[in-house]
């Protein structure tokens, strides 16, 4: 809860004669006046409107009328804001004097900015500062691979080395993972959180899974209450990876007898289809039977009775 008062110095409050003399002020809505003002500020940061209506006569109708009181005559504002994180905070603003909606709108807003600052510095300190560059022209990037001058490598230390550019399937893995907040509120992913899932989820999408698929394996079943989302996701991407798919056994090349040309055969044959051909024709000339043409059946019952004679 905000306030817009002077802050006490002593063990006493100060109320204003408007407030004392103000008919309109029910008794209830004096007292939860007068209990917001008597807050420190820090106090006044952890305490909720609802937590400063405990203990009011009357129960939860008369500090609901309490609080429409205070509203309906400018002491008391509310409003919701939604963070960089997408959790949605409603906060409150108890004044001393009457106040219009425009000039607590403005407190609202400097006081959520001061807070969007917060977090951005909470998300940035495990990320490395880019520093700040002197004015004049850039120098031409380094490749990674040379030390600044005047520095050299220890006995122990090995070169640096260029960072390789992340893989498709990486940014694809990444695109998921940003991306599952939209399925759960609950899986909002921090920037490092992300970059070290990444590249579990990179591993899926190499194996073949889809995004899509992907996404629903991380989102499907989620339980009641999610403790880390960080936790869960990499879970289901460790213990729940399918198997990498069976690459076929591929035939080994051999040299046709008669041409000496590479070739696979399919069956054992000893020379490739285009001298099969050219003695096939050769022998259809002399008048001699010539080599029998099998059929695609004829082909599958050679190479089954050659596996099963070779088992």
């Amino acid at each position: 809860m905000l306030r817009h008062v002077s802050a006490p110095t002593r063990d006493f409050t100060r109320i204003r004669n408007s407030q004392i003399w103000d008919d309109d002020l029910s008794d209830s809505a004096f007292r939860l006046a007068v209990r917001g003002q008597a807050l420190s500020e820090a106090k006044a940061a952890r305490t909720t409107v609802t937590e400063l209506a405990d203990g009011l006569t009357g129960g939860r109708v008369t500090a609901a009328r309490a609080r429409k009181n205070l509203a309906h005559a400018g002491l008391l504002h509310h409003t919701r804001w939604r963070g960089r994180s997408g959790q949605i905070r409603s906060e409150s603003l108890l004044c001393d004097e009457p106040m219009s909606e425009k000039d607590a709108e403005r407190l609202f807003a400097a006081h959520f900015a001061q807070l969007e600052r917060l977090e951005r510095l909470d998300q940035s300190d495990d990320e490395p500062d880019a520093g700040e560059r002197e004015a004049g022209e850039a120098e031409a990037p380094s490749p990674g691979t040379v030390l600044p001058e005047g520095e050299r490598l220890g006995e122990d230390e090995t070169s640096p080395l260029p960072v390789p550019p992340p893989t498709e399937e990486r940014v694809k893995a990444e695109r998921v993972l940003l991306a599952l907040r939209r399925s759960d509120p609950r899986l909002v992913l921090g920037g490092s959180e992300v970059r070290r899932l990444a590249p579990l989820a990179a591993e899926w999408l190499a194996r073949g899974v889809s995004s899509e698929s992907l996404r629903h394996v991380l989102t499907a079943g989620l339980p009641g209450e999610l403790k880390s989302a960080y936790a869960l996701l990499n879970h289901r991407l460790v213990h729940k990876i399918p198997d990498a798919p069976e690459r076929s056994a591929v035939v080994a090349l051999v040299n046709c007898d008669g041409c000496e040309r590479p070739f696979r055969p399919v069956s054992g044959e000893a020379a490739c289809g285009e001298c099969r051909q050219a003695a096939a024709a050769a022998a259809s000339a002399r008048g001699g039977p010539g080599p029998v043409r099998m059929g695609w059946r004829e082909r599958v019952a050679s190479v089954t009775a050659g596996t099963t004679a070779a088992g």
